[in-house]
């Protein structure tokens, strides 16, 4: 307890001012917003471009939103009080951890998990994210949590509550379907059967789903837009989440060693989770598999934020593994937790090494600078309110100014671009920001070949607002 109360302290005093342009959390808050004031739900000013359907289905799964309601409904848009709930959500996750893995983990190494999670550079930087990531990791430990109950005496409704909170986690993310497939094969692998907690979790989780889908029309079933499996995806994602979890012993100075210590963390995790299988699968070996499979089959790769669920798992094997290597070396040579501490000395040095590189302060970039407020406000005040726009992030560009907006899309041929301007009654075009993570090259090109076309109306800050003069591709069709 005394782990997760450090551990939400540090996350507390160290929230930034500001939110980064990646702009997933404008269309979460647009979506509170909605549900706050009583407005559709999907009516949020983003235009779904099925020709670039990676940024964004046409809407989000209501789960997160309705979280973040009563608090949009109380602060508006101020960020640092989602920000102050995300921490929270994370505590709860570190409180779940500590009651699904005590009996399981023994002391020292069940506060060294908390501790691994919580104060993992990874996790700190989602903390300031206004993102579905945390809330739903604490949806999946709750669910496991109380699925975990129906093996004590006494319990009753265990299943049902799993069930219910399942879909919870569905509703925040979809990938919370796995937790069905984890409760049947948990039976199937201890008991060769189905047991009735199990099954009750399971009607509950379909039940409600069924409900769900038959009165909710948010538009979430774009995401299917993005299916296209292949053998080269597969193999693509796996060797960039591999990439992706290895960022979990970053120290932002020597790649050598990052390198060095996931790979020998991760032996350790394989042996753990080996050592477990062979005593008997349960839910912590299937939930991870269940997990990663489509997230590896998703042709749209997501970063680490997709691994944050089986982060605390990862961790966990890495324990159990340094438990059976000091076994191992205790039989030997007789010394005591050796591998423990060389693993949780490896931790505390990558971890403070990579803090001594992250900025604490506001950040330098995104919504809230003055930049990118200035351009926000010329094009509230100085552009129909029907006007259409086309920007790299119009999900922001929609919330903060209530003007209409798309993504683009890098065809072959520009004019196909002009010709989808011309289908959705593109006004203007918006380029920037210009930052390394974003992918704002075409677009930037595409303006300076048609400078002819597109009249610059405001520039500042990497930002910047053309009107469309003229359409060349249609001229020349006529």
């Amino acid at each position: 307890m005394l782990c997760v109360i450090l551990v939400s302290a540090f996350h507390l005093v160290t929230i930034r001012d500001g939110h980064d342009w990646g702009d997933d959390f404008s269309l979460y808050i647009h979506h509170a917003e909605n549900l706050a004031r009583g407005r559709p739900y999907a009516e949020t000013g983003y235009i779904y471009n099925p020709h670039n359907p990676a940024v964004s289905p046409r809407a989000y799964p209501p789960g997160f939103p309705v979280l973040l309601a009563p608090i949009v409904r109380v602060f508006g848009r101020a960020l640092w009080p989602m920000k102050f709930f995300i921490v929270a959500t994370l505590a709860a996750s570190l409180l779940l951890l500590l009651f699904l893995f005590r009996g399981v983990l023994p002391s020292p190494h069940l506060e060294a998990l908390v501790l691994l999670v919580g104060l993992s550079p990874v996790m700190w930087e989602f903390k300031d994210r206004v993102l579905s990531d945390l809330p739903f990791l604490f949806f999946v430990m709750a669910s496991l949590a109380c699925f975990t109950q129906v093996r004590r005496p006494g319990v009753s409704g265990g299943g049902a509550l799993a069930g219910l909170l399942a879909y919870a986690a569905y509703t925040t993310r979809v990938l919370g379907v796995v937790l069905v497939p984890t409760f049947l094969a948990h039976g199937l692998l201890r008991h060769r059967r189905i047991g009735a907690q199990a099954a009750a979790a399971c009607g509950v989780f379909v039940a409600l789903t069924t409900a769900h889908h038959l009165v909710w029309r948010g538009g979430e079933g774009s995401y299917f837009d993005q299916l296209a499996v292949t053998p080269a995806v597969v193999g693509q994602n796996v060797i960039e989440y591999a990439r992706a979890l290895s960022d979990l012993w970053a120290n932002g100075y020597v790649e050598a060693a990052r390198k060095v210590l996931f790979l020998a963390a991760t032996g350790l995790a394989v042996w753990g989770y080996a050592k477990a299988v062979r005593a008997g699968a349960a839910w912590r070996e299937v939930f991870p598999l269940l997990y990663l499979t489509p997230v590896i089959l998703w042709p749209s790769y997501q970063g680490v934020r997709f691994l944050i669920p089986v982060i605390p798992f990862y961790f966990f094997y890495c324990l159990e593994g340094s438990r059976q290597l000091d076994a191992a070396i205790h039989r030997r040579w007789g010394g005591k937790h050796l591998a423990f501490g060389g693993l949780l000395a490896a931790a505390a040095v990558s971890y403070g090494c990579q803090y001594s590189t992250v900025p604490f302060g506001s950040f330098p970039t995104g919504v809230a600078r003055q930049e990118s407020v200035e351009f926000f406000a010329f094009i509230r005040s100085a552009t129909d309110s029907n006007a259409v726009f086309v920007f790299n992030k119009p999900r922001a560009l929609a919330l903060y100014t209530g003007r209409r907006a798309s993504a683009p899309f890098s065809p072959t041929d520009p004019c196909d671009l002009w010709r989808y301007f011309a289908e959705i009654g593109v006004s203007y075009v918006a380029t920037g920001p210009h930052e390394p993570d974003f992918d704002v090259a075409y677009l930037d090109r595409f303006v300076d070949r048609y400078r002819g076309d597109l009249r610059p109306v405001w520039q500042g800050g990497g930002l910047a607002v053309y009107r469309i003069e003229r359409n060349p591709c249609e001229i020349i069709r006529r």
